[in-house]
C-alpha cells in the first residue's frame, strides 16, 4: 500500500482534501504541539483533537468513522514540536485501506 504525503504549510491551517474517495476538511492547530481535527465538508466533526504523534496510525481509534490510516513523521531528533516545524520537520501521510 502506498503512502501519500499531505502537503502542509508552516502555520495553523484548514483545507479540504479527498481521502479514500471521501471529501473531508482538515484543520491543524498548534497548542504547545500540533493537533489535527477532521470534519465532513459540511463542518460536522468526525474526529477532534488528534495529537500529531509519530510511530502510530493516528486514526486507529477512529476506524469506525474514517476508513484509512494517517501517519506522522517527525524529523526532530527529540520528537519535539514547534510552530514552524509543520510541513518541514513534521509531515503527515495518508494510506488508503
Amino acid at each position: 500500500m502506498a503512502l501519500y504525503e499531505i502537503p502542509l504549510l508552516d502555520r495553523n491551517q484548514k483545507f479540504f482534501i479527498k481521502l479514500n474517495k471521501v471529501n473531508y476538511q482538515l484543520k491543524l492547530v498548534f497548542r504547545k504541539r500540533w493537533y489535527l481535527d477532521i470534519f465532513q465538508t459540511n463542518s460536522e466533526p468526525v474526529a477532534l483533537g488528534i495529537p500529531l504523534v509519530s510511530g502510530i496510525d493516528i486514526l486507529s481509534s477512529f476506524s469506525h468513522v474514517i476508513s484509512g490510516s494517517m501517519y506522522v513523521q517527525n524529523l526532530n531528533e527529540d520528537e519535539s514540536q514547534s510552530f514552524s516545524d509543520l510541513g518541514t520537520n513534521i509531515k503527515l501521510f495518508w494510506q488508503d485501506p
